[in-house]
């Protein structure tokens, strides 16, 4: 039996969470480069994208997953907007490394969607990122300041490496979650068999508690002991079932088989006629065959098995007992 695997959506609220440690952080190390270069708008844009995210660090903390989960897709799309501004700023120096933001984006939504949901975010980010290459063209020359060869080098190596620390950051949290689906398929159908077998041992036992009754109702009505020619194989039909089953219920319920199971009714019929004084009436003989029994030997070989003592024993001591 495995251990109970953690909730799905505590580990995807500590996705969340430890994503925004990680984007303030990033922001902030970005923000402070841009501030110390001087690098226009985007020490501005950085920086207040930064304090947004502190602002809104309480959300992913203070609610649950599935109250958080509708916005998520709300702030991918503001993530793509302010991803987009610095496409256009850093493709206007011919630079392809910032790209490299907008693969984030699927690799996330693929631990929190299904798969049709990534598809629809992959074409979106490839739209976005199609547009860029239609907009820049339209921007004046001169428009953004121009960066030098170091700070682009800079920059570029920051992009490649945080970005791909996100990328490794969600694969291991999309492994992580995948493993959880299949502890949890694992263990629901572990519990979906268990609860199966358990309800089918039910069943059997009713069934069994059902035949057993019929069985002890049958030879109070019908009284087949009486006939020594009476088998199981007759016991089953009648009672529309299987040998085999029939001697698996007597041999539960009474811990005999079916031969002793029958001589104790036999028997008992003996010692019922013998208490009303049959064997005073009627010969030994007389009381043995209407009870079932075809031959003396037989008869008083089961009675010594059943009762311990012979018929003659048992009828004196009865006797003994009257004075």
């Amino acid at each position: 039996m495995h251990s109970k695997p953690p909730e799905l959506d505590t580990v995807l609220k500590e996705v969340c969470i430890r994503y925004f440690y990680a984007i303030i952080i990033v922001t902030a190390f970005f923000s402070t480069y841009y501030w110390y270069e001087g690098i226009k708008p985007l020490n501005y844009i950085v920086g207040i994208c930064m304090i947004v995210h502190i602002l809104l660090f309480f959300i992913p903390y203070k609610l649950s997953y599935k109250a958080l989960k509708p916005l998520i897709s709300v702030y991918l799309v503001y993530n793509s907007v302010f991803l987009y501004i610095q496409i256009i700023f850093f493709w206007s120096f011919g630079q392809i490394t910032v790209f490299m933001w907008y693969t984030i984006i699927p690799v996330a939504v693929m631990v929190f969607f299904n798969r049709k949901t990534v598809v629809l975010w992959s074409v979106y980010v490839l739209v976005i990122i199609c547009s860029a290459f239609i907009v820049v063209p339209f921007i004046p020359e001169g428009y953004y300041q121009k960066l030098t060869d170091n700070q682009l080098m800079v920059i570029n190596i920051m992009t490649i490496v945080l970005s791909i620390s996100f990328i490794m950051f969600f694969i291991y949290y999309l492994n992580k979650i995948n493993l959880i689906k299949e502890l949890q398929s694992r263990q629901y159908k572990e519990n979906f068999e268990i609860k199966e077998e358990e309800e089918i041992k039910e069943a059997e036992n009713i069934k069994f508690e059902n035949l057993y009754n019929e069985i002890l109702n049958y030879f109070s009505e019908k009284r087949p002991y009486c006939n020594p020619d009476f088998t199981i194989v007759q016991l089953a039909e009648d009672l529309k079932t299987n040998v085999k089953y029939v001697s698996r219920v007597i041999k539960t319920k009474e811990s005999v088989n079916f031969s002793v199971f029958l001589n104790i009714y036999r028997i008992n019929l003996i010692k019922e006629l013998i208490a009303k004084d049959y064997h005073n009436k009627y010969t030994i003989g007389y009381i043995y065959i209407i009870a079932g029994f075809r031959h003396q030997s037989t008869f008083n070989k089961v009675f010594k098995e059943i009762e311990g003592i012979t018929p003659s024993e048992y009828i004196k001591r009865g006797r003994i007992k009257k004075y």
